[in-house]
């Protein structure tokens, strides 16, 4: 039995005033038992099993009852007419609240995707920051290459800068670039005497003198410190 009905309601002043007063006091424990089993197993009560069970096979003491018509008997099931309408009550009940919880699950199954979706969006716009702000973040290194200052002159140049506890920013490396431009020589023939002569800067006035490269200064890969 479902704990949602426990029990039926029995009005008072319907069963005074009712025909099952005018049956005997036998005849009423008889009907309330009926109820009891009728309502246990839902309004699907066999009549043979009521009489089994509560009558021990004996169909003749249901007879005046059905005569005053307190209970009936349809294609062989007990039928109860004031506990058939409880019942019908509670399974429109059972199924509004059915309905309502089916809308409370569909809004929260709604919610709980659209959440994921809103997660899943404002985290691929973090991925997307971070890889923008990774993309746009300056590097020494890669500004003096494109400069155009050899790999290896420019892994070189950055240990001499490291040992001399210079540091590689934008301001840094605007300054440097301005003075290559100021020079004479090449960004790469810059670097290479900022190399050889320990600078960790480099400015267009420290080089006194036209360098002839025509011998061009070979750069080990063993020696670069990257």
């Amino acid at each position: 039995m479902a704990k949602e009905l426990p029990y039926f309601k029995f009005e008072p002043s319907e069963w005074e005033n009712g025909n099952i007063q005018i049956c005997s006091r036998e005849d009423k424990g008889l009907f309330l038992d009926l109820c009891s089993m009728y309502w246990a197993r839902l309004g699907e009560l066999p009549f043979k099993l009521a009489v089994m069970k509560l009558c021990n096979g004996n169909a003749n003491a249901f007879d005046l009852l059905m005569q005053e018509e307190i209970f009936a008997v349809e294609d062989d099931f007990v039928v109860i007419y004031f506990l058939d309408e409880q019942l019908g009550e509670f399974a429109k009940t059972s199924n509004l609240r059915a309905e309502a919880a089916r809308k409370r699950w569909n809004n929260a199954s709604a919610m709980q995707v659209h959440s994921k979706s809103n997660a899943i969006r404002e985290e691929k716009k973090r991925e997307e920051k971070k890889r923008v702000k990774k993309n746009s973040a300056f590097s020494f290194k890669n500004s003096l290459i494109h400069l155009g200052v050899e790999p290896e002159v420019v892994a070189q140049w950055l240990q001499v800068r490291k040992n001399g506890k210079a540091t590689n920013t934008q301001i840094a490396f605007n300054k440097i670039a301005k003075q290559i431009e100021l020079c004479s020589l090449s960004p790469n023939e810059c670097i290479i005497i900022a190399v050889e002569k320990s600078w960790k800067g480099f400015e267009a006035a420290w080089v006194d003198r036209p360098i002839s490269f025509n011998t061009k200064v070979e750069i080990k890969r063993k020696d670069i410190l990257l």
